[in-house]
C-alpha cells in the first residue's frame, strides 16, 4: 500500500482501472468454470443414461430368453463409446448376467443395489443403474460406469478460450484506460505542476486554466481563488511591512529615550535610596539626642514646681503644669518616632520563629493593662513563620494594646487566630472595640494620623504606621475589616517557615 500510494496519479488511476477489470474477468472466469464444474456430469449422467435405456433395450430379449453369450455381445458394442469403462447386467433377482469391461486389469464390480435406479459420482466416475423394461415389466437391471475424461477435456478446451479473453480483454482495457485517465491526470499535473512553479518563483500572479466542468473544474477555481487571496494579502502584507518597520523605527527611538530615562531614574532611585538611608539616621539620631533635652528640662520644670510652688499663684503652677505635660507628650511622641525608624536600622535577619510564643510574650508585656482592663485576650495555635522576632513581638503588641484601648465595652474581648492563604500565613486579631468607618481604613496606617482627639484617646499616632512598616519588611501587606461600632479586625500575612509548610501539605 506505502508503494503503491507513492506511484503517480496516472499509474495510479491506470492499475485501478486494469485491477478492477482483472478483478472482474477472473470473477465471472471462476464462475464460468464452476457452473461447467457443476453441470458436466449432470450431462454426462444423462447422456450415459441415454445409452443405459438402449443398452438395456437390445439385452432385454437376452435376459427373457436367458442367453448370457447375446447379453455380452450386446455389451461389448459400448466399446465405441470411450468414456464407458464398464457395464454389467443384473437379473432381477440381483445375479450378474452378463458384463463389459474397457481394462480387464483394472477389476469393477457393479453397485447398483436391490435395483434401484439413479447415478453418482464416486472414484472419480459417474455410475448409473437403470432398469431392463419388456413389455412393461422390469426383467433386470443394467449398471453403466463413465469417466469424466470428457469433463476434463471440456474444461481445458474452456481454459483455453478463458486465456485467450483474459489477454484480449486486458490489452483493451489497458489500452482504454490509458486513454482515460488523462482526463483526469492530466488537468491534476497541470494544477500541480502551477503549484511547484508558484512555490518556486513565489509569483502569486499565476493562474490555473479551467478545461472541465466536474470537481476537477471545481479544484482549479478553488485553487485560483487561494492565489487571489494569497496575492492580495501578500500586498496587504508589504503594506503592513512597511508601516510596521516605520514603527520598529519609532519603538526604537522610544526605547532608547525610555532606557536613558530609566537610567536616570535609576540614578534618582538610588539617591532617593541614599537620602532615605540618611534621612532615617537622622531621625534616629535626632529622636535619640533629644530624649535628654527634654528630660532636663522636664526635671528642672518640675523642680521649679516643687521648690517654688509656695510663691507661684494658679496661674503660673497651671503654666508648669502644662509645660510638664508638653514635654512628656515630646517624650512619648519622640519615643515612637525612635521606634518608627529603628523597624529599618536595627531589624534582624529572618529566622524560623513561633508566633504563638512571640503573641504570648506580647500579652505579658501588656499583662499589666490587661488586668486593668479586665480583658478577654485568646490565642489559637499559631504557626512557625520567618521573621525577626523582636519586631514581630512589638507588631503583636501594638496590635492587642490598641484593641484594648479603643474599646467602650466593660470587658474587651481580643481573639488572635490565623488561616493559610496562598502559601502565606494570614493572621486575624478580631476585637469588640468601637470599630472604624470604611472611609479612614486606609488613613490609621498614615504616620501621625490620628482619628480621635488627645482628650478621648492617648498615643501619638505612629503605632499604626510602625505596624505597617513591620509588615512590609516582611514582604506582607496589613489591612482592616470593620465598621463603625462594630468591632475591627486586623489582618496581616507573613511568610510561612518551611517547617510550617511541610506540615501544612500533609494536613492537606
Amino acid at each position: 500500500m506505502r508503494r503503491f500510494s507513492d506511484l503517480s496519479i496516472k499509474r495510479k488511476l491506470t492499475s485501478i482501472i486494469m485491477g478492477t477489470t482483472i478483478a472482474a474477468l477472473v470473477l465471472a472466469c471462476g464462475c464460468f468454470f464452476l457452473y461447467e464444474f457443476l453441470t458436466v456430469p449432470r450431462t454426462i449422467a444423462q447422456s450415459t443414461a441415454s445409452l443405459a435405456q438402449l443398452t438395456g433395450n437390445s439385452v432385454a430379449a437376452a435376459i427373457a430368453f436367458t442367453d448370457e453369450s447375446a447379453a455380452a455381445e450386446s455389451l461389448s458394442a459400448l466399446r465405441a463409446t470411450p468414456n464407458i469403462t464398464w457395464a454389467a447386467v443384473l437379473t432381477k433377482d440381483g445375479r450378474l448376467f452378463a458384463k463389459y469391461e474397457r481394462d480387464p486389469k483394472v477389476p469393477s464390480a457393479p453397485r447398483c443395489i436391490n435395483g434401484d435406479e439413479g447415478y453418482q459420482l464416486r472414484d472419480r466416475q459417474v455410475e448409473l443403474c437403470r432398469k431392463i423394461m419388456l413389455r412393461g415389466e422390469a426383467v433386470g437391471v443394467i449398471a453403466l460406469s463413465s469417466d469424466l475424461g470428457e469433463m476434463r477435456e471440456r474444461l481445458a478446451s474452456y481454459g483455453q478460450i478463458v486465456l485467450f479473453v483474459l489477454i484480449i480483454s486486458l490489452a483493451v482495457a489497458y489500452f482504454i484506460s490509458t486513454r482515460l485517465q488523462q482526463f483526469i491526470s492530466t488537468p491534476l499535473l497541470e494544477l500541480a505542476g502551477l503549484a511547484r512553479q508558484v512555490s518556486l518563483k513565489q509569483d502569486y500572479g499565476l493562474r490555473a486554466t479551467k478545461s472541465t466542468q466536474d470537481e476537477i473544474g471545481v479544484l482549479v477555481d478553488g485553487f485560483n481563488s487561494m492565489l487571489a487571496q494569497i496575492e492580495a494579502r501578500e500586498r496587504a502584507l508589504k503594506a503592513a511591512h512597511g508601516e510596521l518597520e516605520a514603527r520598529v523605527f519609532d519603538l526604537q527611538r522610544e526605547v532608547a529615550e525610555r532606557q536613558r530615562a530609566e537610567a536616570g531614574l535609576a540614578k534618582q532611585t538610588l539617591e532617593l535610596q541614599r537620602s532615605n538611608a540618611e534621612l532615617e539616621q537622622f531621625a534616629y539620631v535626632a529622636s535619640h539626642d533629644l530624649q535628654e533635652p527634654l528630660r532636663m528640662v522636664s526635671s528642672y520644670t518640675q523642680l521649679l514646681a516643687k521648690r517654688y510652688k509656695a510663691k507661684l499663684d494658679g496661674d503660673a503652677i497651671e503654666f508648669i503644669e502644662f509645660a510638664v505635660d508638653g514635654v512628656k507628650r515630646m517624650q512619648t511622641l519622640i519615643k515612637d518616632l525612635l521606634e518608627f525608624s529603628r523597624v529599618g536600622t536595627r531589624g534582624k535577619e529572618f529566622a524560623p520563629v513561633s508566633s504563638e510564643a512571640a503573641a504570648q510574650l506580647a500579652c505579658r508585656n501588656l499583662e499589666a493593662t490587661i488586668k486593668d482592663r479586665g480583658a478577654d485576650v485568646t490565642l489559637s495555635a499559631l504557626p512557625v513563620v520567618m521573621a525577626d522576632q523582636g519586631q514581630l513581638v512589638q507588631l503583636f503588641q501594638n496590635l492587642i494594646g490598641n484593641a484594648m484601648k479603643y474599646c467602650k465595652e466593660p470587658t474587651p474581648k481580643v481573639h488572635l487566630s490565623w488561616q493559610a492563604q496562598d502559601g502565606r500565613c494570614e493572621f486575624a486579631i478580631k476585637d469588640n472595640g468601637i470599630g472604624i468607618a470604611p472611609e479612614f481604613a486606609e488613613r490609621i496606617f498614615v504616620l501621625f494620623q490620628r482619628l480621635h482627639g488627645k482628650g478621648e484617646y492617648d498615643g501619638t499616632g505612629i503605632g499604626l504606621a510602625v505596624c505597617k512598616k513591620i509588615v512590609e519588611r516582611h514582604g506582607g501587606r496589613i489591612w482592616v475589616e470593620s465598621g463603625a461600632g462594630q468591632g475591627s479586625t486586623f489582618k496581616f500575612t507573613l511568610p510561612l517557615a518551611v517547617e510550617s509548610k511541610l506540615g501544612l501539605e500533609a494536613c492537606l
